[in-house]
C-alpha cells in the first residue's frame, strides 16, 4: 500500500479535563459551550463512558500510548516516563512512514526516547524562549543570574535535597519572579486568603493570556499551512484546563456562576484519609458552595478557550483540503475534582469519576456513523491499537488494549464489561514520590506545597491503590488506608461507601476476584525477541 493513501492522524490532547464537561449539543452537559467538539461528534463518535488507567499525567499518557496497564512496565508515578528500549505508538507510525510532529508538553518520553519517536519536536521550552527573549534581553537577564551572590543562592537551592526538582530553584530568585510576573499569572491571594490554596487565580489578562497553548495553536497551524506532503500524524499536547483555574476574557465571564451545577457535597466519614487532609491543608473547608461555583465556572472557560483552539485546527484543516481524510481523536489524560467532594486538582491514587472518566471523540475518515453517542465501557489503552488498525501497522508486542473501530462502524456493540485503573506508590518507591516543593511562595510551583508535602507526611495517603468499575458498581482496593465500594446505580456521584457493609461481602469478593485474574493475565510483558544462551 501506497504511504499516500494512509490517513492523517491528529490527536488533540488537553490536559486535566473532565469527560462531563463536553456539551454534545446539550445531551451531556447542558450548561457547558464546546461548539467545536459537538461538531467533530457529529461526524464522528463521542464515547461517554471512557476511563483512564491511572489519575495522573504521566503515567496515563504513557499507557495510552502503549497499550499497557500501570503495573505492567511500572510507568507509576510522572518521574517513570517511556525509555529508549520501550516501544509506543509514534515509534511505529514513524516507521510506518508518517512525518510524526508533536506540538507542546511532555509528561511521557525520557530525553533519548524523543528522537526514535518524531520526526520534530515544537517543546515548550524553545517556545518560551522565542516569546520572552526581547524581554529577557531587556531586563539584562541573564547579567542577573550570573551575579556572585545569585551564584551562591543556587549552589545552595541545588544542594537542598528538598527543594523541587532541584531544577525549578531560580524560581526563588526576585528577579526571576519579577520577569514571571508579567507574563503568566501568578497566585493572587495572600496567605491568610481562603483562596491562597485552591489552585484558583481568578481572571487573568489578555497579555498573559497569550500563553503556552495559542504558542502551540500558532505551530500547528503553521505546519499545516506547510501542507505536508507524507502522511503525517500530529499530536497536540495542551496544558489547559490543568490548574490554576484561570483564563482571560471572553472566557472567564462566559458562565453564569448562578447557573453553575451544586458541587457534589464533601463527605469524609467513610472515605481515605487524603480526602479531609486535602480540604484541611488546602483551606478548602473555608470556602463556599459559591466560591466551588466560581472555580467550576472559570475551569468551564478554560475548556471552552480549548475548544475554540480545537477549533481552530478543525478549520484549518478543512481549508487544506485535508480534513476528510484525517483520523481525529480528542481526549485528555485525567480528569479534576473542580469543588467535587469539596476538593481541586487530582490525587494519584484517588478514582473518582470526574477524575478517571474522560473524554473520548473520534472520527475515522471515510466512515458515517448513524450512531454519534455511545455509551459502552471504553479502556484509555484502547486508542492505541485503534490508531495502529488504521495506520495498517500489526503490533509487534502483547498489549491489553481493544480497538474500537468495530465500535465506530456500528459493526458491533458491545466492548467491554469493566474497566480498570491503578494509582499511587509504597514507602519503599521513593523514586516515584514527587519531590516536595519547598516553600509556599515559590513561583509557578508554591501552589504544590502541600499537594506534594502531604504524601512526605503521611506516605500512606498515596499507597499503592487499584479500582474495577463495572456499569453498575466500582471497587477500590488499597494497600493502606480505607477501601471503597459503590452502587453507581443507586449512588452515580459516589457518596455512600458500602465497602464495610457485611450486606455487599458476596458482591465485594466478586469484584474482588476479578481484580486476581486481571492482575494474574496482565502482570507482565515479555518480550517478543526469542533469544536463548546455552
Amino acid at each position: 500500500m501506497k504511504k499516500n493513501d494512509l490517513p492523517n492522524i491528529i490527536l488533540f490532547v488537553p490536559d486535566e479535563m473532565r469527560g462531563d464537561c463536553i456539551s454534545l449539543n446539550g445531551l451531556q452537559n447542558p450548561i457547558i459551550r464546546t461548539p467545536n467538539i459537538d461538531k467533530l461528534a457529529q461526524d464522528g463518535v463521542a464515547f461517554t463512558k471512557c476511563f483512564n488507567v491511572n489519575p495522573v499525567c504521566g503515567p496515563s499518557r504513557c499507557c495510552i500510548f502503549t497499550g499497557q496497564y500501570v503495573h505492567s512496565n511500572a510507568h507509576r508515578s510522572l518521574y517513570q516516563l517511556l525509555k529508549p528500549y520501550e516501544e509506543n505508538l509514534f515509534r511505529f507510525l514513524k516507521r510506518k512512514g508518517y512525518e510524526v510532529i508533536w506540538i507542546g508538553r511532555n509528561d511521557l518520553f525520557e530525553k533519548k526516547t524523543e528522537k526514535k519517536s518524531f520526526t520534530k519536536h515544537f517543546g515548550i521550552f524553545k517556545m518560551l524562549l522565542k516569546k520572552f527573549l526581547p524581554d529577557i534581553i531587556r531586563i539584562n537577564f541573564f547579567k542577573n543570574l550570573f551575579k556572585r551572590k545569585t551564584i551562591r543562592n543556587l549552589i545552595s537551592l541545588l544542594k537542598d535535597k528538598k527543594s523541587l526538582m532541584r531544577k525549578y530553584s531560580f524560581l526563588e530568585f526576585p528577579f526571576v519572579k519579577n520577569f514571571i510576573k508579567k507574563h503568566i499569572k501568578l497566585n493572587p491571594f495572600t496567605m491568610d486568603n481562603k483562596f491562597r490554596k485552591s489552585f484558583y487565580f481568578g481572571k487573568r489578562t489578555t497579555k498573559q493570556g497569550y500563553d503556552i497553548d495559542s504558542l502551540l495553536i500558532k505551530h500547528t497551524l503553521k505546519y499545516l499551512d506547510s501542507k505536508p506532503k507524507k502522511p503525517f500524524c500530529l499530536y497536540i499536547a495542551l496544558n489547559f484546563p490543568h490548574p490554576p483555574y484561570t483564563v482571560e476574557e471572553p472566557y472567564f465571564s462566559l458562565y453564569d456562576r448562578d447557573k453553575i451545577p451544586d458541587p457534589i457535597p464533601p463527605q469524609s466519614e467513610d472515605k481515605p484519609e487524603f480526602m479531609r487532609l486535602m480540604r484541611k491543608r488546602y483551606n478548602l473547608e473555608k470556602l463556599s458552595i459559591s466560591d466551588f461555583k466560581e472555580i467550576k465556572a472559570t475551569y468551564y472557560g478554560m475548556i471552552s478557550r480549548v475548544d475554540n483552539q480545537f477549533g481552530q485546527v478543525i478549520e484549518k484543516l478543512k481549508e487544506i483540503g485535508r480534513y476528510e481524510n484525517s483520523a481525529i481523536f480528542f481526549f485528555a489524560d485525567h480528569g479534576d475534582y473542580t469543588g467535587d467532594y469539596g476538593l481541586t486538582e487530582k490525587w494519584p491514587n484517588a478514582f473518582q469519576d470526574c477524575l478517571v472518566n474522560i473524554p473520548l471523540i473520534v472520527k475515522l475518515p471515510n466512515i458515517k456513523q448513524k450512531k454519534h453517542i455511545n455509551h459502552e465501557l471504553i479502556q484509555s489503552i484502547d486508542i492505541f491499537p485503534t490508531i495502529m488498525e488504521i495506520a495498517r501497522i500489526k503490533t509487534p508486542y502483547t498489549h491489553f488494549g481493544k480497538s474500537i473501530i468495530p465500535l465506530l462502524k456500528g459493526e458491533k456493540q458491545k466492548h467491554r464489561e469493566m474497566v480498570f485503573a491503578e494509582g499511587g506508590y509504597n514507602l519503599r518507591e521513593p523514586q516515584s514520590f514527587e519531590p516536595p516543593v519547598s516553600s509556599q511562595t515559590m513561583a509557578l510551583m508554591g501552589i504544590y506545597y502541600d499537594k506534594t508535602n502531604i504524601p512526605q507526611d503521611i506516605p500512606s495517603t498515596v499507597a499503592r491503590s487499584v479500582m474495577i468499575r463495572t456499569k453498575n458498581h466500582k471497587l477500590i482496593l488499597r494497600a493502606a488506608g480505607k477501601e471503597e465500594l459503590y452502587d453507581l446505580r443507586n449512588d452515580p456521584n459516589e457518596l455512600q461507601n458500602l465497602f464495610y457493609n457485611e450486606k455487599y461481602r458476596a458482591l465485594k469478593n466478586e469484584l474482588k476476584e476479578k481484580i486476581l485474574y486481571w492482575y494474574l493475565n496482565t502482570s507482565d510483558n515479555p518480550h517478543w525477541g526469542k533469544t536463548r544462551n546455552i
